[in-house]
């Protein structure tokens, strides 16, 4: 038993650490500065509230994994987690509600075929299930089938529970949904064709921007009676619009310098380790701003001349292999290069080597002087206020956005942590200007210029929008009118491809050999315009095709038409599956839509995290 729980000690430790990991970030790391001070719960879901506390141990939990997974990730990829984990939510508890509903269940068997079948990560490289260095199933099988395996490793339990009570029966409720849908006969007949005959066809259609349109009807009264027939429509969330103060991050002669002398650093200390491959590869991992370094310590493998940068590329044909560069500056910052091998493949040179990047970005000292700057703008605006500041300062870069709501990123900004706070946080209603704010490109102040209530949106919020939803329908029915006028003046035996000649407000073309269902240079993916092409018999043109906001004449040219179907090859059965596949998960997405909408849900999330 012993040996057992210490071959499975790596498994068990990840589980154990991402456990402890969650602890800690949930205990000592919630940011309780972004939570709005009334919020109790994250929503209610059905009746049933979501804690707050729970809720924000998901979120953190959420985004520790993505950061583990990727150095690299974006602040608005984090920002967007709390809506992402609050959807998950309202799945996880709707669907807990359902197969309680429907007593839908699993059986011993069905739960120890599903954790046979799909074995925990890590689990197929521990020792324990390995013969040869390679899992072997049968021990994996063996340890399940030991009933003092259960009372032993928590783990089984729990992953045993969430099969029987969650996983399973989600499964059958797709397989109870999906019990009809499957595909008929001339369905399947009908996506085959669309896959495997071949036409080629002419094409003419307007270009929209070339055309003209009456601009006298895009008045504003006019957009005021699209705005009046809309109002219904229009309601939105609270919005805002502000001024920003943006003080940009950049590196200076003084920061290029750090990082030179950084990366000398580095090679001064491969160079005198007693490993240089494993001290290079062990700095690569740990520190290199590549993304990929952290999984392959900085090796790039085998390539050839063209494949790199020319800095990069010269300095590393140039080295013998065992060599490690000097600092090497290329577009993406500084490079240790440090060559492993070189050959002659195919009468070609041949490198094979690792880097180290590093991004030459602002140091803390250079922030620091871009941070007393943007104090100093703060101060005199508290003191003289925001026009006269606007007067007096200069070299500085002011600007403003149109309306956005909260939650949403901040146009000519993006993500900004502090930003929601200062904007729509009841709090700061009164303040002029507000704290230092930034994020990795800039340091930013910010002045609410204006903001609008949740409700109706206000005709000045919408007039903008509303007025190319005019000109949208206007230039719509002009292409249509173009492309009938067009088509009166063709004969039968007319060329579409060649009508852009004649006429520059056109643009034609005939297509290669293609499919329905594939994607058309200038027409589209699995168009009408394709599907009606196909119907016409060889020579003839069509009457005007609507597809989009754009119209079209087709003229088919050449067509490949299948004579019967192969009902009992493979690609019939491959297009029955793939069918079945679409219609089940459509089928599912209406149900769950449907189903979600006649269930009461309130959510906080956009109030508790406004950053």
């Amino acid at each position: 038993m012993i040996n057992k729980m210490r071959d499975l000690a790596p498994t068990l430790m990840i589980i154990v650490l991402v456990a402890f990991i969650a602890t800690i970030f949930l205990d000592w790391g919630m940011n309780v500065s972004g939570l709005s001070p009334k919020a109790r719960a994250a929503g209610k879901i059905d009746g049933k509230e979501v804690p707050l506390s729970y809720f924000d141990q998901q979120v953190i939990a959420e985004r520790q994994r993505i950061q583990e997974d990727r150095r690299d990730a974006s602040p608005m990829e984090l920002k967007r987690v709390p809506q992402d984990v609050w959807e998950r939510e309202v799945n996880r508890i709707l669907m807990t509600r359902v197969i309680q509903q429907m007593k839908l269940g699993a059986s011993a068997d069905q739960v120890f075929e599903y954790i046979k079948r799909n074995p925990l990560p890590g689990v197929d490289t521990a020792s324990l299930f390995q013969t040869n260095g390679v899992f072997d199933t049968s021990k994996y099988v063996d340890f399940l089938s030991d009933p003092d395996m259960y009372q032993h490793n928590p783990w089984l339990n729990y992953i045993s529970d969430r099969a029987e009570k969650d996983i399973i029966p989600a499964q059958t409720l797709e397989i109870l949904l999906s019990a009809n849908t499957n595909p008929s006969r001339s369905e399947i007949e009908h996506q085959y064709r669309l896959e495997k005959e071949k036409l080629v066809f002419e094409y003419a259609t307007v270009n929209t921007s070339k055309i003209g349109i009456d601009s006298s009807k895009i008045n504003e009264q006019a957009v005021k009676n699209l705005y009046n027939q809309k109002k219904d429509s229009l309601k939105t969330d609270e919005k805002a619009q502000v001024y920003f103060f943006k003080f940009p991050k950049i590196a200076t002669a003084y920061d290029e310098q750090v990082y030179y002398q950084e990366m000398i650093d580095f090679k001064n200390q491969i160079v005198s380790a007693d490993n240089q491959v494993e001290e290079f590869t062990r700095l690569a991992k740990t520190l290199s701003d590549d993304p990929s370094a952290q999984n392959n310590g900085g090796d790039l493998g085998w390539f050839g001349r063209g494949a790199m940068v020319p800095e990069f590329e010269t300095v590393a044909f140039s080295l013998d292999s065992g060599k490690i560069s000097d600092p090497v500056k290329s577009q993406f910052g500084y490079h240790l290069i440090m060559v492993e091998g070189k050959t002659t493949k195919d009468g070609k040179e041949q490198v094979k080597a690792r880097h180290i990047l590093r991004k030459i970005t602002p140091t803390i000292e250079t922030v620091d002087m871009v941070a007393a700057e943007a104090d100093s703008v703060r101060e005199m605006i508290l003191d003289k206020g925001f026009a006269e500041t606007v007067k007096n300062i200069k070299n500085v870069q002011l600007d403003s956005t149109g309306f956005f709501a909260k939650g949403e990123m901040i146009p000519g900004v993006g993500y900004l942590s502090g930003a929601g706070q200062f904007i729509f946080g009841a709090e700061n209603d009164k303040s002029v200007v507000s704290e230092r704010l930034e994020n990795d490109d800039a340091i930013y102040l910010l002045v609410v210029k204006g903001k609008s209530k949740k409700g109706v949106m206000p005709f000045e919020m919408a007039k903008d929008s509303l007025r190319n939803v005019l000109i949208d329908s206007l230039t719509k029915v002009a292409a249509r009118e173009y492309m009938e006028k067009t088509l009166k003046t063709l004969s039968s035996d007319a060329s579409l491809a060649d009508l852009k000649e004649a006429d520059s407000n056109l643009i034609s073309g005939v297509t290669d050999t293609i499919s329905c269902a594939q994607y058309i240079p200038g027409v589209g993916y699995n168009s009408k315009v394709a599907v009606a092409a196909h119907a016409l018999p060889i020579g003839k043109i069509s009457p005007v095709i609507e597809q989009d906001k754009s119209y079209y004449l087709v003229k088919p040219l050449w067509k490949d038409t299948i004579d019967s179907i192969p009902w009992d090859s493979n690609e019939i059965t491959l297009t029955r599956e793939r069918l079945k596949s679409q219609m089940t998960h459509r089928a599912y997405f209406d149900w769950y839509t449907a189903y979600k909408n006649d269930v009461k849900i309130t959510s906080n999330v956009n109030d508790i995290y406004l950053d």
